[in-house]
């Protein structure tokens, strides 16, 4: 395997790879969730959270479990799904609107709402 490095926040655009992926019914995983700490980005899920390492354009390595992460984007822009390749299968995601994204939506829908009568 070749050299890995630890990915920056700072540096790369950590933010399109964040929010809640959820796999299919009977998938050996339910969901997943990508969050940064420590400038790292780290894959959640109920077996426990890793740190990931940054492999290429939008895949990265899961040492934990030596698998391969990819990340698909919609028409090149927004990331819409993962996929994690390990012992011999694909596991795939697909990522859920952003929570805080819908609840700042619904705070500026009630504030406009609140303005307005």
């Amino acid at each position: 395997m070749g050299a890995f490095m630890t990915v920056n926040a700072q540096s790369s655009p950590l933010n399109d790879y964040l929010g809640k992926y959820v796999f299919a019914e009977g998938s050996p995983v339910a969901e997943v969730s990508l969050t940064i700490e420590d400038s790292s980005l780290v894959i959640n899920s109920a077996m426990g959270s890793t740190p990931l390492e940054k492999k290429g354009v939008d895949s990265f390595y899961l040492a934990t479990y030596d698998a391969l992460v990819v990340f698909k984007r919609k028409d090149g822009t927004s990331v819409e799904s993962i996929s994690i390749f390990v012992q011999g299968m694909e596991l795939m995601g697909k990522k859920e609107a952003s929570p805080v994204a819908l609840k700042e939506d619904e705070f500026y829908a009630t504030l406009w709402a609140k303005q307005n009568h």
